[in-house]
């Protein structure tokens, strides 16, 4: 299908608001993980989603707008995979620092993927590191009964720091595997 025949099926399509909605914070992330954050454009995001700019703009005030939305959208799709890892552990204990760890260091949300360029952002803007450190602090509160030692936090920021350095560096670090498994098994050790 042609970008004309996308506009114009954009005026004759059955309306669906979430939907196209969905869709353009879909397409948008797709940018942002082949182009970087600056590389979302809100031109590029209408194209991709079969609308207009207007339409775009009638979901979204402007980009910041939308790179929120991808944000909280990408924190969603995180929580739900920690959640899910969550389950499928027996162990009460570091129960939550295991699903982060393995999350954050998985192929879905580790390096070269929507999550790191994303992270970037979330490193370099107040705004979008406000909402990452609420969602960390309510899941820290939601497993303090479980995850509250020390040695699970210094786990957890172990995490945060192999999954920076991989992202600068991918080719200097080849024990990443390795290091993601002693991390992971670190987090059994309950210091009496």
């Amino acid at each position: 299908m042609t970008i004309k025949n996308q506009t114009q099926n954009a005026y004759h399509r059955k309306k669906n608001p979430e939907r196209v909605k969905k869709l353009i914070i879909e397409n948008a992330m797709g940018l942002a993980a082949e182009h970087g954050v600056n590389g979302v454009s809100i031109q590029a995001v209408a194209t991709l989603s079969g609308v207009t700019k207007g339409g775009v703009f009638h979901h979204f005030a402007n980009k910041q707008l939308l790179i929120e939305a991808m944000l909280e959208e990408l924190i969603q799709q995180l929580d739900d995979q920690i959640s899910l890892m969550m389950e499928k552990d027996p162990v009460q204990y570091g129960r939550f620092t295991r699903a982060y760890i393995d999350v954050t260091l998985s192929s879905e949300f580790g390096v070269d993927t929507l999550w790191s360029a994303l992270s970037m952002t979330v490193m370099t803007d107040k705004s979008f590191s406000k909402k990452w450190d609420r969602w960390l602090k309510q899941r820290l509160l939601k497993h303090s009964d479980t995850d509250h030692a020390i040695e699970l936090n210094i786990l957890r920021y172990a995490a945060d720091g192999v999954w920076f350095v991989e992202s600068l560096a991918p080719e200097i670090q080849d024990d990443y595997m390795d290091l993601k498994k002693e991390l992971l098994a670190r987090t059994y050790l309950k210091d009496e």
